[in-house]
């Protein structure tokens, strides 16, 4: 008992010498603040703090007494007290560094040097870091250059040009028109401009295009650069010559564009903020491979005059529905954080091969990206974490109508794991196909390597041979009927197939009379413009994946369900 009694004693006593350290430093008010904040876990698995109060420190010790474990988080309630410091603009967690932190000469320089408070806040989201208000802009010097007119001047000074399609004069450099229920883009010059990458310095410029793009075949590369429509910082060069650091590398190309859907960009909404628009397949949102005037970006600055949007998340190029654009990067960066933080439920809808479980399905299979040149993703154990749920809505003739909440955000990853599952979106050109194995990546089933899974699809697998494929005909089978039409599309293509190879002199005067009609948009030395393709269907372009609805806090955009998910 005597012992007991002793302890007790020791710690009253350290708690008053410790209460009067604290009292002694601050003997006035707006130095110190307590803080009370409780501790949180979102329902996208990430912690989080909320303030719950906040009382000048001076203040608070006319009332309590401040022990040595008053920081310690309750576990019941996951409430924790903790200590912010104004003229530092910090907060402790600890006593013990509290008094480490009055007793600093950072501390005693700040509180001499006293700021306005009212500019700044706690954000106890980052463990109670202070932040200025938004509005409050760090002053700029009146010589500070903006980053796009630095850029204009380091161009200027190493003499590179600064080229059109940098301008508000890249809208006008071709015209789009169009033709069988497609929009087509006229050929137009482009230059694709880079500096060197580190793994190109000393190696043979022609070896560099060689390795790196496959628009082309080498000896077309080749050609090029002996025409001189490879430069190096913008002189002419040779296939022999030896990349150097920093090197400003362009290639000047006759550009022809795949065609794309004729549908219509419906604009869901559009504010001060926001522009959001329902999105058709076969239209990628930003330029990229052989897409620039024929996408999302393009057409809403040329024929909406929208031309400042910034797409704050993606929708693969086949899959149509909510797509959602920011007019200013403020805006853009707060709902990629939104997203980033899995605040913003995201649906989809979508058709697949199979009779659909009727009960609600939910996948958790890690998905790995094994090819980023050509967009390619399996399950694998070592990939990312993910979770899509998934709900039958109607099934029929061997095709089922599935609603899908994707939780995370990975490439593919509705697509993955239907596939997985063993129902593959009906017409998905990639990840319905065999070249996956007899089962089609069914449990994650390849039946080969990684590697050489990646090698067959850049060998076999392409859109055109999909489309003429007897695996897209049979995929949407529902119907005797349908059987039947679309065994005479197989015999008719089949025929088409044959034919193709030998052009009569009819048709080769329509070449000639088209490549008349066109001669402001051809270019004799280019291979593309004496050839003549053959337009996909219209209905080759779209995908059976829609994002029907985007949705938080107050908010929530939607489309219209699309005609291909309902069997009514």
């Amino acid at each position: 008992p005597r012992l007991l009694l002793l302890d007790s004693l020791l710690q009253e006593l350290t708690s008053l010498q410790l209460y009067s350290v604290v009292t002694m430093l601050i003997d006035k008010p707006g130095v110190l603040a307590v803080i009370k904040v409780e501790h949180l876990v979102l329902p996208s698995g990430h912690k989080n703090q909320a303030l719950l109060d906040q009382t000048d420190l001076h203040k608070f010790q006319e009332e309590h007494k401040i022990s040595d474990n008053f920081c310690r988080k309750d576990k019941e309630s996951n409430i924790q007290m903790k200590f912010s410091c104004w003229p530092c603009r910090i907060v402790i967690e600890s006593v013990v560094a509290l008094r480490d932190h009055l007793s600093g000469g950072k501390h005693l320089e700040n509180a001499a040097n006293p700021v306005d408070y009212s500019e700044y806040f706690i954000d106890t989201a980052l463990n109670g870091i202070w932040k200025k208000r938004k509005g409050v802009k760090r002053p700029l010097e009146e010589t500070r250059l903006s980053k796009r007119e630095r850029t204009k001047e380091n161009k200027l000074a190493r003499s590179i040009p600064i080229l059109t399609q940098y301008t508000e004069e890249k809208y006008e450099e071709t015209e789009t028109y169009f033709e069988n229920g497609l929009r087509k883009v006229r050929p137009y010059h482009f230059t694709f401009t880079t500096h060197a990458k580190g793994r190109w310095v000393g190696d043979k410029l022609f070896d560099v295009f060689a390795r790196e793009f496959r628009a082309m075949e080498p000896k077309e590369y080749a050609r090029c650069i002996e025409a001189g429509l490879v430069r190096v910082n913008d002189k002419a060069s040779s296939v022999d010559y030896r990349v150097q650091n920093n090197d400003f590398i362009s290639h000047t190309v006759h550009r022809h564009e795949l065609p794309v859907t004729e549908q219509k960009i419906n604009i869901i909404n559009e504010d001060d903020d926001w522009v959001v628009v329902d999105k058709p397949g076969s239209i990628p949102v930003h330029p990229c491979g052989r897409y620039r005037h024929n996408s999302m970006t393009f057409i809403l600055a040329k024929e909406h005059g929208l031309k400042t949007l910034q797409p704050v998340h993606r929708l693969d190029r086949l899959t149509s529905g909510v797509l959602i654009f920011s007019k200013s990067a403020a805006k853009a960066r707060l709902m990629e954080q939104l997203i980033t933080a899995r605040e913003v439920e995201k649906e989809y809808v979508c058709r697949v091969v199979g009779e659909f479980p009727e009960e609600e399905i939910v996948c958790e299979e890690p998905i790995e990206v094994i090819s980023c040149k050509i967009g390619l993703c399996v399950v694998d154990p070592k990939g990312k974490d993910c979770k899509t749920t998934f709900q039958r809505l109607e099934f029929k003739n061997g095709v089922s109508i599935v609603k899908c909440w994707p939780k995370t955000g990975r490439m593919h990853q509705i697509r993955v794991h239907l596939q997985f599952l063993g129902f593959p979106i009906t017409n998905d050109p990639l990840y319905n196909s065999e070249i996956f194995g007899p089962e089609k990546g069914k449990g994650g089933d390849l039946g080969k390597s990684h590697e050489q899974l990646v090698q067959d699809l850049i060998k076999y697998h392409t859109v055109e041979n999909w489309i003429n494929s007897g695996e897209y005909e049979a995929s949407e089978i529902v119907s005797e009927t349908e059987i039947i039409e679309n065994l005479d599309k197989i015999e008719v293509k089949s025929e088409i197939k044959e034919e193709a190879s030998i052009k009569t002199d009819a048709e080769n005067q329509k070449l000639s009379d088209d490549l008349e009609t066109c001669a402001p948009f051809c270019d004799p030395n280019c291979g593309e413009c004496k050839l003549a393709y053959k337009d996909p269907p219209p209905e080759s372009l779209v995908m059976y994946l829609h994002a029907l609805k985007y949705s938080g806090d107050g908010w929530a955009y939607q489309t219209e369900m699309p005609k291909w998910a309902t069997f009514l």
